[in-house]
């Protein structure tokens, strides 16, 4: 379609009295929409990279949309959320479609351990040692499977998310090429694979986006297919989470589930196997063994720190060798089937990856370990993925929009740009169509201690108690660690008078519809709450942030990461703690105020706001909200924009 058309087309449908506001209820006209989409189909036609930093309620989803579609190319969406996906997949998508009268087809893909495997339920289902719990949840999956027309553990909801039994019966990359599964066989995930392959506008995360990225970069082919347009949304978690894809993690779950399923295997396929079953056990042994060596308390250790910890890393290299053993035995027994065929190759690859760990010595490469009492994980992190994602970009070609509402740091865009190797992309910035400045208020209460005073916490709660009391509850208390939060929770659990909604307690979507649906609600959360998280008008009026969500410094991609910088005369702290923190506080200030109509306090306890220069760089980077230091003038402010409050007393009178 000639660009002038396109941008015409888009022009009709998102203006005042266009198609869209006449066919959708609620449509509202938004000039920065229209201006981002006007500019988005200029990247389109043109094959550009572009980062736009759209405010929140700027209306993104569609300004990428409406181009994307009226293109008539084909398309992937990558988001960082489910909540995301499910709104592309089930509400967005469909109605642009239907009103735009176009018959894309539109898929969903997960990544695989997200599919149910019919022959690993089967398999489950044999294995001796199953409890009556877990025979329990099997005959679930098993009735489900029977209905089931995807296979996706989303449908699931008689079984916990998080549940164990389900990395039984999953579709796992190593057990299906041993199956060699098609689309023609019982198995779901090659037919939704299939299916991706022929969509137009495929939806995936980038979690699924990144393994594509690392498979490819390693020469083992790929997920995706190739597309015409690439758009990011929720695009400022891209670089975590391509860094995770790029690396690569070992824990003791993941070695504990290869001892059992060896075991299982050798059952099944192998019963006369006594010493190679005795090696597995060895193995299991050992697991545990390293583990308590490692102590009970949580830690981070650096790469330094384990290597001088001699009984740590002495017991960590006889893991090694127990796994070398048990991918050397099961070698010769491949044939007997396809359980010790997986499971041989899942050893291999463990013994590959554990070796390297203890023997990497690449510079731009982070060995780190994490543990606490019966875990544990290995973790090899780059310390940059510009140089693969920028060639995975040029490989593919194509449109590549990134957006989010956190792509800048003070207006500029260079820090994300960096990090993805996107240094020739355009950028501009879309503010949020919110007036801030009568909206809301930032309170940033006087006199509080420094974060590391023992009694930061409850100082903080002591400070915002009048506004919880005026608003009884209705609010988000927003930690950086899970001490503080559970600090917060032991002190509320005895003072807080309503419903008291802590992180951990039950999955998020179930605590944000208790939070909306209670009385006097308080919920606290840590980083997940930050962000991706739409409470809309009367149900949430404070927010509070404890302090500045800084890394800690003796974390171990930290320190590598300050070092790299360092070595190329650059200052750690200012290029890469204080964007990371600035971005962080953004997401976390974006959840107050997500309607035209909402008002609300964002209180801000850390007292470096106002009294380091970096705080007065982090504040320049928050919403406008009027800046007040007295309790007095939060209250008035509240008393006058509280509908639900107002409401309430004119009904008692």
């Amino acid at each position: 379609m000639n660009p002038d058309t396109l941008s015409k087309q888009v022009q009709l449908y998102l203006a005042d009295g266009g198609e869209l506001s006449q066919k959708i209820p609620g449509f509202e006209p938004r000039q920065a929409q229209i201006a981002l989409a006007e500019k988005l189909v200029e990247v389109i036609e043109t094959d550009g990279t572009f980062l736009a930093e759209a405010g929140t309620g700027t209306g993104k989803t569609y300004a990428y949309l409406l181009p994307a579609l009226l293109s008539g190319k084909t398309v992937i969406i990558s988001t960082a959320t489910k909540n995301l996906q499910e709104q592309l997949v089930e509400k967005d998508l469909p109605l642009l479609l239907k009103t735009l009268k176009i018959k894309g087809h539109v898929q969903l893909l997960k990544g695989r351990e997200n599919y149910l495997c019919p022959q690993r339920l089967e398999l489950a289902q044999t294995a001796e040692a199953n409890t009556k719990a877990v025979w329990a949840k099997l005959n679930k999956i098993q009735h489900w499977s029977e209905k089931t027309k995807v296979g996706d553990k989303a449908e699931l909801t008689e079984l916990d998310e998080n549940d164990p039994v389900w990395s039984r019966v999953c579709s796992r990359m190593e057990f299906c090429q041993a199956a060699d599964c098609h689309p023609e066989t019982q198995c779901f995930y090659p037919k939704i694979k299939q299916q991706a392959n022929e969509a137009q506008i495929l939806v995936v995360n980038h979690h699924l986006f990144c393994a594509d990225l690392a498979l490819r970069e390693n020469g083992y082919g790929e997920i995706l297919p190739e597309a015409e347009i690439v758009i990011f949304d929720e695009a400022h978690k891209l670089p975590d989470i391509a860094a995770q894809f790029l690396g690569f993690s070992l824990s003791r779950h993941q070695l504990d589930d290869l001892a059992r399923d060896a075991i299982n295997a050798l059952k099944m396929e192998s019963p006369e196997s006594q010493e190679v079953m005795d090696k597995v056990k060895g193995l299991e042994e050992t697991v545990v063994t390293f583990c308590d060596a490692l102590g009970k308390w949580e830690k981070r250790w650096t790469w330094e720190m384990f290597e001088n910890d001699l009984a740590s890393l002495k017991m960590l290299k006889r893991l090694l060798n127990h796994l070398t053993q048990v991918a050397d035995n099961l070698k010769p027994l491949t044939e007997r089937g396809k359980q010790i065929q997986a499971v041989h190759r899942r050893a291999q690859e463990f013994e590959k990856q554990l070796s390297h760990w203890l023997k990497a010595e690449n510079e731009f490469q982070i060995r780190w370990l994490e543990s606490s009492q019966a875990r544990f994980k290995l973790n090899l992190t780059p310390l940059s993925v510009a140089g693969p994602f920028s060639r995975h970009r040029e490989e593919m070609g194509g449109a590549w929009i990134f957006t989010s509402a956190t792509l800048s740091v003070n207006g500029q865009f260079s820090y994300f740009a960096n990090r993805l190797g996107l240094e020739d992309a355009d950028n501009a910035c879309w503010d949020s169509p919110f007036d801030y400045d009568s909206q809301g208020l930032i309170y940033h209460p006087i006199g509080l201690p420094q974060p590391r005073d023992p009694d930061y916490i409850k100082i903080c709660l002591r400070a915002i108690w009048p506004l919880l009391a005026q608003t009884e509850g209705r609010a988000f208390l927003l930690f950086t660690s899970h001490k503080a939060l559970q600090e917060a929770r032991e002190i509320l659990l005895t003072h807080w008078q309503g419903t008291l909604l802590v992180q951990g307690d039950a999955p998020k979507s179930a605590l944000l519809q208790r939070f909306r649906e209670s009385e006097k609600a308080l919920l606290l959360g840590t980083s997940s709450f930050w962000e991706g998280v739409d409470v809309k008008g009367e149900a949430l009026k404070v927010v509070m942030i404890d302090r500045i969500p800084f890394a800690p410094p003796d974390d171990p991609i930290v320190q590598a990461r300050e070092a790299y910088l360092k070595e190329k005369g650059l200052h750690g702290f200012v290029n890469f703690q204080l964007p990371e923190a600035i971005i962080a506080m953004k997401q976390g200030a974006g959840r107050l105020i997500r309607d035209v109509q909402d008002t609300g306090i964002l209180v801000l306890c850390d007292p470096r706001l106002s009294q380091k220069p970096y705080g007065k760089v982090i504040a320049k980077s928050l919403p406008s909200f009027p800046w007040v230091y007295d309790v007095q003038t939060v209250l008035s402010f509240l008393k006058e924009n509280d509908k639900s409050l107002n409401s309430k007393q004119e009904k008692d009178a």
